[in-house]
């Protein structure tokens, strides 16, 4: 397996378990629940990749901006915003902010080519309502490693 299909996989795992989701009813399934469990993996992993793009550009050997690290840099370069600030953000409000770099267009080619590969099917559905626990950036970072 590729390291997409792993970190795919190890999110997958997360979502379906913190919302009591059945993972085998995600197969060949177009029900509103199925749906949003997609698309809230589809998001985990869309951060976690546009997070690994930033960490390349702005990661240093001092302070490679692991974890959420990354992310808080990444709301700090846009907004501006004092650290403690960003950091009682919630990450549905962070996820907002960082909306432009979660575009799957905006993404490495071969981890658009991955989701293409998924044939998901793009709905628009709102995700507030899922768990911050749905995104656990120190089990993600281990598939991270060595896709760039």
């Amino acid at each position: 397996m590729s390291n997409y299909s792993d970190l795919w996989q190890v999110i997958k795992m997360r979502v379906c378990r913190n919302n009591k989701f059945a993972e085998s009813s995600l197969a060949n399934s177009n029900s509103f629940d199925a749906v949003r469990v997609k698309l809230r993996i589809l998001q985990i992993f869309a951060l976690e990749c546009a997070l690994q793009q930033y960490r390349l550009k702005h990661g240093t050997p001092f302070n490679p901006l692991e974890g959420k690290k990354a992310l808080h840099h990444m709301i700090f370069e846009k907004t501006k915003w004092q650290l403690d600030t960003i950091r009682t953000l919630s990450l549905n409000d962070s996820l907002f902010i960082i909306n432009d770099e979660l575009r799957l267009l905006e993404l490495p080619p071969k981890a658009s080519d991955f989701i293409q590969r998924l044939e998901i099917g793009l709905h628009v559905h709102p995700l507030d309502d899922f768990s911050e626990e749905d995104w656990e950036p120190k089990e993600n970072s281990t598939f991270l490693q060595s896709l760039y």
